[in-house]
């Protein structure tokens, strides 16, 4: 009778978990809201009215250099999915003109590369050739201020060389603490004119820049019109996968918690590509960390391994 009241006694105990627990978990890896789809639009038109209003040859090649991968479970990517290996790599990417390379985004070194951050892969080499290749370019600009973002230019040996070139924004430039650890030189913080732009600003020919907030204080897309016309539309981490932009499902709360994510920015965000996916798909939309996008723009010609020397 002692054993059969110690086992009912468990039981209840299970049971008063399971329903104290089942809602956190819910709540916490599960539910991704419903967007508010009023708060965010993506103007198709008027990108490309200023991608075209810039004169000059646009960019004839994109090419990417893949530094590293991060290993996550795809329930921390989009919440809701199965607690499954997702691989995150972790990319760099150069728009070839005929007399000018432009960066997006720049990757992190070894050193913040560490087995704590669920990094299985880096290739040291990669990562030489996107170091090389920022001295050299016309302009450099970032998606956002994540580290695995900024991390090439913060860790570059002579930051002065990248100045004439850097345009950060003045959200990315106010926010160093979403870029730890790491750190801006002091000379590129004093010395760089921020970009002050409300939704959209054309930076190159073939190349805009869009507003979207929520990710980081900083977010921003880039749109590129290669000069073949077709068309490329950089999310930066609005999405970490397609399946995020498919489902309109955020990643849940634990980890839009953990990098000090605005959901409520975010999801609109979401909604809005969704749409832009439906109703233009010849817009390319590269999400910040999916390798099966970019070997499908690949194969489709779109894109090309390995940066110009």
């Amino acid at each position: 009778m002692a054993l059969l009241h110690v086992s009912r006694r468990r039981l209840w105990i299970a049971l008063v978990l399971v329903v104290i627990g089942a809602p956190a978990y819910y709540a916490a890896v599960m539910y991704s809201p419903k967007a508010d789809e009023s708060a965010y639009t993506f103007d198709a038109a008027a990108v490309r009215l200023l991608a075209d209003s810039l004169p000059g040859d646009k960019p004839s090649e994109i090419r990417f250099e893949n530094v590293m991968a991060f290993e996550f479970a795809g329930a921390m990517v989009v919440a809701g999915d199965r607690w499954r290996g997702t691989p995150l790599p972790v990319y760099s990417y150069q728009l070839v003109y005929p007399q000018q390379t432009v960066i997006v985004d720049t990757a992190m070194p070894r050193s913040m590369a560490k087995p704590d951050f669920m990094v299985p892969a880096y290739d040291d080499e990669a990562y030489g050739r996107v170091s090389a290749a920022l001295p050299k370019a016309s302009l450099i600009v970032i998606t956002h201020e994540h580290m695995d973002h900024i991390g090439g230019i913060a860790s570059y040996p002579e930051p002065a060389r990248l100045l004439p070139a850097l345009r950060l924004s003045r959200e990315q430039l106010a926010h160093p603490e979403t870029m730890a650890p790491a750190k801006l030189a002091p000379e590129l913080v004093a010395g760089i004119v921020p970009l002050q732009y409300e939704q959209m600003l054309a930076i190159a020919p073939g190349v805009v820049l869009i507003r979207a907030p929520g990710h980081t204080p900083g977010s921003q897309m880039v749109y590129v019109k290669r000069a073949d016309g077709r068309e490329v539309l950089f999310l930066g981490d609005i999405a970490w996968h397609r399946r995020n932009i498919e489902l309109v499902r955020e990643r849940p709360w634990f980890m839009t918690a953990l990098v000090g994510e605005n959901r409520a920015q975010v999801l609109p965000e979401l909604s809005a590509l969704h749409k832009l996916a439906q109703s233009n798909p010849e817009i390319h939309q590269v999400p910040g960390h999916d390798g099966e996008v970019v070997q499908a723009l690949v194969a489709a010609g779109l894109m090309q391994a390995g940066f110009e020397p």
